[in-house]
Protein backbone atom coordinates (compact mmCIF):
# COMPACT_ATOMS: atom_id res chain seq x y z
CA UNK A 1 0.00 0.00 0.00
CA UNK A 2 2.94 2.37 0.62
CA UNK A 3 4.20 1.85 -2.13
CA UNK A 4 1.06 3.13 -4.36
CA UNK A 5 0.78 6.37 -2.46
CA UNK A 6 4.80 6.88 -2.97
CA UNK A 7 4.26 6.08 -6.66
CA UNK A 8 1.04 8.78 -6.58
CA UNK A 9 2.67 11.79 -4.75
CA UNK A 10 6.29 11.20 -7.17
CA UNK A 11 3.04 11.15 -10.22
CA UNK A 12 1.36 14.27 -8.97
CA UNK A 13 5.07 15.91 -7.99
CA UNK A 14 6.11 15.29 -11.98
CA UNK A 15 2.60 16.22 -13.22
CA UNK A 16 2.56 19.46 -11.26
CA UNK A 17 6.19 20.13 -12.49
CA UNK A 18 5.12 20.15 -16.14
CA UNK A 19 2.04 21.91 -15.23
CA UNK A 20 4.14 24.92 -14.16
CA UNK A 21 6.43 24.77 -17.25
CA UNK A 22 3.69 24.55 -19.75
CA UNK A 23 1.32 26.91 -17.94
CA UNK A 24 2.84 29.98 -19.35
CA UNK A 25 2.93 28.33 -22.70
CA UNK A 26 -0.14 26.35 -22.54
CA UNK A 27 -2.71 27.14 -20.38
CA UNK A 28 -5.15 24.23 -21.53
CA UNK A 29 -2.53 21.58 -22.24
CA UNK A 30 -1.43 22.60 -18.12
CA UNK A 31 -4.91 22.03 -17.10
CA UNK A 32 -5.50 18.80 -19.42
CA UNK A 33 -1.81 17.62 -17.12
CA UNK A 34 -3.57 18.22 -13.99
CA UNK A 35 -6.76 16.60 -14.55
CA UNK A 36 -5.39 13.49 -16.14
CA UNK A 37 -3.07 13.30 -13.40
CA UNK A 38 -5.00 13.50 -10.18
CA UNK A 39 -7.45 11.45 -11.91
CA UNK A 40 -5.01 8.88 -12.38
CA UNK A 41 -3.84 9.28 -8.30
CA UNK A 42 -7.61 8.73 -7.61
CA UNK A 43 -8.02 5.40 -9.52
CA UNK A 44 -4.79 4.10 -8.09
CA UNK A 45 -5.82 5.34 -4.58
CA UNK A 46 -9.71 3.92 -4.58
CA UNK A 47 -8.18 0.57 -6.13
CA UNK A 48 -5.35 0.50 -3.19
CA UNK A 49 -8.13 1.06 -0.49
CA UNK A 50 -10.74 -1.02 -1.87
CA UNK A 51 -8.99 -4.37 -0.25
CA UNK A 52 -8.93 -2.25 3.37
CA UNK A 53 -12.40 -1.31 3.16
CA UNK A 54 -13.64 -4.99 1.76
CA UNK A 55 -11.61 -6.54 4.85
CA UNK A 56 -13.55 -3.83 7.26
CA UNK A 57 -17.02 -4.77 5.64
CA UNK A 58 -16.04 -8.65 6.35
CA UNK A 59 -15.10 -7.88 10.31
CA UNK A 60 -18.84 -5.64 10.27
CA UNK A 61 -20.57 -9.25 8.68
CA UNK A 62 -18.44 -11.18 10.99
CA UNK A 63 -20.10 -9.60 14.15
CA UNK A 64 -23.41 -9.28 12.88
CA UNK A 65 -22.78 -5.30 13.11
CA UNK A 66 -25.37 -2.81 11.22
CA UNK A 67 -23.42 -1.98 8.26
CA UNK A 68 -25.69 0.53 7.45
CA UNK A 69 -23.49 2.66 9.29
CA UNK A 70 -20.39 1.93 7.19
CA UNK A 71 -22.36 1.94 4.06
CA UNK A 72 -23.17 5.63 4.73
CA UNK A 73 -19.69 6.27 6.37
CA UNK A 74 -18.01 4.97 3.30
CA UNK A 75 -20.39 6.58 0.84
CA UNK A 76 -19.60 10.25 2.40
CA UNK A 77 -15.62 9.21 2.26
CA UNK A 78 -16.39 8.74 -1.32
CA UNK A 79 -18.51 12.00 -2.50
CA UNK A 80 -15.98 13.93 0.16
CA UNK A 81 -13.07 12.57 -2.33
CA UNK A 82 -14.84 13.14 -5.68
CA UNK A 83 -16.20 16.80 -4.00
CA UNK A 84 -12.15 17.96 -3.23
CA UNK A 85 -10.73 16.73 -6.52
CA UNK A 86 -13.19 18.35 -8.82
CA UNK A 87 -13.30 21.80 -6.82
CA UNK A 88 -9.50 21.67 -7.17
CA UNK A 89 -10.04 20.93 -10.99
CA UNK A 90 -12.01 23.88 -10.84
CA UNK A 91 -9.63 25.73 -9.02
CA UNK A 92 -6.14 25.15 -10.71
CA UNK A 93 -8.41 26.32 -14.07
CA UNK A 94 -8.85 29.53 -12.27
CA UNK A 95 -12.71 28.71 -11.34
CA UNK A 96 -13.30 29.69 -7.66
CA UNK A 97 -16.60 30.24 -7.72
CA UNK A 98 -17.31 27.06 -9.40
CA UNK A 99 -15.29 25.06 -6.90
CA UNK A 100 -17.28 26.74 -4.25
CA UNK A 101 -20.53 25.34 -5.60
CA UNK A 102 -19.25 22.22 -6.41
CA UNK A 103 -18.09 22.05 -2.34
CA UNK A 104 -21.79 23.31 -1.84
CA UNK A 105 -22.80 20.81 -3.29
CA UNK A 106 -20.90 17.84 -1.74
CA UNK A 107 -21.67 19.30 1.49
CA UNK A 108 -25.30 18.90 0.37
CA UNK A 109 -24.94 15.45 -0.58
CA UNK A 110 -23.18 14.52 2.22
CA UNK A 111 -26.02 15.69 4.60
CA UNK A 112 -28.39 14.11 2.63
CA UNK A 113 -26.89 11.42 2.75
CA UNK A 114 -26.34 11.15 6.62
CA UNK A 115 -30.11 12.68 7.38
CA UNK A 116 -31.83 8.93 7.58
CA UNK A 117 -28.69 7.71 10.06
CA UNK A 118 -29.53 11.46 11.83
CA UNK A 119 -32.85 10.86 12.40
CA UNK A 120 -32.31 6.80 13.09
CA UNK A 121 -30.20 8.21 16.06
CA UNK A 122 -32.70 10.78 17.33
CA UNK A 123 -35.30 8.18 17.12
CA UNK A 124 -33.31 6.20 19.47
CA UNK A 125 -32.15 9.08 21.65
CA UNK A 126 -35.77 10.20 21.75
CA UNK A 127 -37.01 6.31 22.95
CA UNK A 128 -34.18 6.16 25.87
CA UNK A 129 -35.69 9.58 27.05
CA UNK A 130 -39.26 8.10 27.53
Amino acid sequence: MSSEIFRVLGMCLVAALLSIVLKSKSLEFSVVISVFAGFLAAVILIKSISEPISQFKNLIEEYNLNNQYFKVAVKALGIGYITSFIADTCRDSGQTSLAAKAELAGKVAIFTLSLPLLLSILNIATGLIK
